[in-house]
């Protein structure tokens, strides 16, 4: 059988070839036989995967992603990554570049470009520049300037990131809810520190008929100088300098590209200085407790959410919805807006600014959670997977009650990808796995909730990782966060994923909680392994097929490499509801959403508890 079919350690062909002992012959025969079949189709697909990859000019993703990683082309008969570190390479790698290799990919635009861990160093191609006009169907087509010889930085141990990389999308802001702006231009928010975005925690419509969006009013809008006289009249204050500062060099332990941190360190301290000078010397005073700085973010959690701490029991969650009941939806913030001005301005970068703003309602500055409205709407079930979400950001879910058709209509569209020895996706649609999603009332419910009452899911796709995974080549092997901010990702289990050798997502609970001083760059949201395990509990997600779990990925979450199982799994993603669309709009580099995915864009509301069975059917808000 070994002759018939390449022989490879855990492979189909390997179990095929060796009789275990006792085994009868008639037994090991029929299977055998059986594997032998899954041998050929495995070797069948891995040929049409190499007749593909061989053609010149082909690319591919590093990284187990497959909508975002490190560009790799097959050029001059081998496969490479190409290094970008000289200005004139990292400035001409742009959206242009990103929307040529992402169509070649099969994906619909190219969102933004990055620079990403290195590849290997014997795997580097004499690449230095990559200019594209556009218009080509390829990236080979682009003018790319060869050089004699790599540069012998473009080591894998790197201190900065320097693979060109791209992210890809299947959205476009067409197809996203509909987001009016009024006030200045939304560009000045990444421009000025002292502008923010406020949009309306409750859509303005939604179109019965057109597109069955919702619509949102946002505005753009600059927050006043609070100076010595105010505080005097408003109450206690203090010196903008006796507030922590977090940007200093015992900051770099808890990344992982600790060198290519520093400068990033500088420019926010420089930020931190010249908005205490620009706004005043004073600001609001911090309730003791009501914020907690750390070298990667600040949380805000012990002030917007204490009314939910050691609400685990049924009984206890109760007992908070009569009491958020009882408050009427008159709760007056925690953190006041002079308040929350001063720490945009003095901690957070552009992206990070425009993410706390949009999250707003999500993290419970404003909206129905500021308010105490929300566990009153919510039944016990939806209750308890929202409160579980605020509290840790993580939720097993246990058995989903899939049928086996759920399952089986998942893996068919994997198809022979099953086999592969390379992560794969599929985005083919699933008629009985969105039945199910629109079936489940707990848990439409508790995402709408989790949002402020209105959420979006985007779309799903099916995900297999192989046996083997190479933590350098993993892109999600580094504890991170998404750089999206808040959203959802539902995971359910098409085979049994063991905790140690099942490659098993893994989250720090709590760690939603933190706004992230940066969202710009790859090292900015890698974390180091003694610093995760250090602050946090970290949690496996592991279970039984058929049983899955949710989670915030502005978690701190990593990939597991090591193991020696192979996973597949369903992923779909959700989040509130007008914030996808704003940053469609603008163009930026977030992955809101995630790009390679079956689009739904069903839009959930807590008050009319569900998408209904027919997606069409959406009426309007009275």
């Amino acid at each position: 059988l070994g002759s018939i079919c390449p022989l490879r350690l855990g492979s189909p062909c390997a179990e095929a070839r060796t009789r275990a002992p006792g085994m009868p012959v008639q037994l090991w025969v029929c299977t055998a036989l059986s594997l032998l079949l899954a041998c050929r189709r495995a070797s069948a697909s891995e040929q049409n995967e190499q007749e593909v990859e061989l053609e010149e000019g082909s690319v591919r993703l590093a990284g187990a992603n497959t909508d975002a990683g490190r560009v790799e082309m097959f050029l001059h008969g081998r496969w490479g990554w190409i290094c970008l570190l000289e200005n004139a390479g990292k400035e001409r790698w742009t959206k242009v570049e990103a929307d040529v290799v992402c169509k070649q990919l099969g994906l619909r635009k190219g969102l933004s470009t990055m620079l990403m861990t290195n590849g290997r160093v014997d795997e580097v191609l004499p690449i230095s520049v990559a200019k594209c006009n556009g218009t080509e169907a390829s990236l080979a087509e682009c003018q790319l300037q060869m050089n004699d010889e790599v540069d012998a930085r473009c080591t894998e141990d790197a201190v900065s990131p320097a693979g060109a990389a791209v992210r890809c999308t299947n959205f476009v802001p067409e197809e996203q809810p509909h987001v009016s702006i009024s006030g200045p231009s939304a560009e000045v928010l990444l421009s000025d520190a002292t502008y923010s975005i406020a949009c309306g925690s409750e859509p303005t419509r939604v179109s019965p008929v057109a597109d069955n969006m919702p619509s949102f009013d946002c505005n753009v809008y600059q927050h006043s100088a609070i100076d010595e006289d105010v505080c005097e009249v408003q109450g206690e204050c203090q010196k903008i300098t006796d507030l922590p500062n977090p940007f200093l060099n015992s900051a770099l332990e808890a990344f992982v590209f600790g060198e290519a941190m520093q400068s990033h360190l500088r420019t926010s301290s420089s930020q931190r200085r010249v908005a205490a000078e620009e706004r005043s010397s004073f600001m609001p005073i911090m309730i003791n407790g009501m914020a907690r700085w750390s070298a990667i973010g600040i949380d805000l959690s012990s002030g917007v959410r204490s009314k939910l701490r050691n609400q685990s029991s049924s009984g206890q969650i109760e007992a908070s919805r009569e009491k958020e009941s009882d408050r009427g939806g008159e709760a007056k913030p925690l953190i006041q807006s002079g308040q929350l001005a001063a720490l945009r301005s003095l901690y957070f970068s552009p992206i990070a600014r425009l993410l706390f703003d949009l999250d707003a309602d999500v993290i419970g500055l404003t909206g129905r959670k500021a308010s105490g409205a929300i566990l009153p709407a919510l039944q016990l079930e939806a209750a308890r997977i929202y409160s579980a979400l605020e509290e840790d950001g993580v939720v097993d879910l246990g058995h989903l009650g899939l049928s086996d058709e759920v399952i089986h209509e998942a893996l068919d569209a994997l198809g022979d990808k099953v086999q592969s020895d390379k992560p794969a996706a599929a985005r083919t649609p699933l008629p009985r796995l969105e039945a199910w999603l629109r079936s489940n009332l707990p848990l439409r419910t508790a995402v709408a909730a989790y949002f402020g009452g209105h959420a979006l899911l985007h779309g799903y796709k099916v995900v297999h990782l192989p046996e083997k995974l190479s933590p350098k080549a993993f892109i999600s092997a580094h504890w991170h966060h998404d750089r999206a901010g808040r959203r959802l990702k539902l995971f359910i289990l098409l085979n049994d994923v063991d905790p140690q050798e099942g490659h098993p997502t893994q989250v720090a609970k709590g760690s939603h909680n933190l706004s992230y001083y940066w969202h710009e760059e790859f090292e900015q949201s890698r974390f180091a392994d003694e610093y995760v395990t250090r602050e946090f509990e970290t949690v496996r997600l592991a279970g039984l097929r058929g049983t899955g779990y949710i989670f915030d990925t502005n978690t701190i979450h990593k990939g597991t490499p090591e193991g020696s199982q192979g996973r597949n799994v369903i992923v779909v993603e959700y989040h509130q509801a007008a914030k996808c669309g704003l940053i469609s709009s603008l163009g930026l580099n977030i992955p809101c959403p995630s790009g390679d995915q079956r689009p739904l864009n069903w839009y959930l509301s807590l008050d009319s508890s569900a998408v209904p069975m027919d997606p069409m059917a959406v009426t309007e808000i009275a």
